[in-house]
């Protein structure tokens, strides 16, 4: 009876054992993807950042919102490691209370490249098109202002002077999306 009881307890500390390294391994590859997220992230707000501040005039404040990271939850396939969509928002303030919004996607403006194990800026992440970025978002956000009030965001002005006293807060927290 006593080896019953002893084969048992092995063969359940076994399944125990198998069963934690299956959750550990695939918890430490989510948390490798989601470095490998934060990293491709920072060099999209790293860029954005750094030309809004040394080439636009009228900006206060830089403010990162996180990372939301869309996973992919299939009820034939599963949960999914690895995001469907992940990006990140700024608010750019133009006084205290007005700011305008711009979004941006890491497939969008960045590629993982394999060989070297990490994201690389793309060259869509370029100047012409952050200010496209920057012009749709300045539209957009003093359409249902006030006259008073859309004249603030005319001194945010392409300029040589840039904007070297801009507070810049950088995100690089992760966030699900939930739709």
């Amino acid at each position: 009876m006593k080896n019953k009881n002893k084969i048992w307890i092995w063969l359940t500390l076994g399944i125990l054992v198998i069963l934690g390294a299956i959750v550990g391994k695939r918890y430490m590859d989510m948390k490798t993807q989601e470095k490998d997220y934060q990293d491709g992230i920072a060099i999209i707000q790293n860029y954005v950042s750094d030309y809004l501040v040394k080439n636009y005039q009228g900006i206060e404040k830089i403010e990162w919102q996180g990372i939301g990271v869309e996973y992919r939850n299939s009820p034939t396939h599963g949960a999914s490691l690895f995001g469907n969509y992940v990006n990140t928002r700024v608010s750019v303030y133009v006084s205290t209370d007005l700011f305008f919004t711009m979004r941006f996607t890491l497939t969008e403006e960045t590629d993982y490249d394999s060989d070297l194990r990490k994201y690389v800026k793309l060259d869509s992440l370029n100047q012409r098109n952050t200010d496209v970025s920057i012009e749709v978002g300045l539209q957009n956000a003093s359409n249902k202002l006030t006259s008073e009030k859309k004249v603030v965001f005319d001194k945010v002005k392409k300029s040589k002077e840039g904007s070297p006293k801009t507070k810049v807060s950088y995100n690089l927290n992760i966030q699900e999306l939930k739709y």
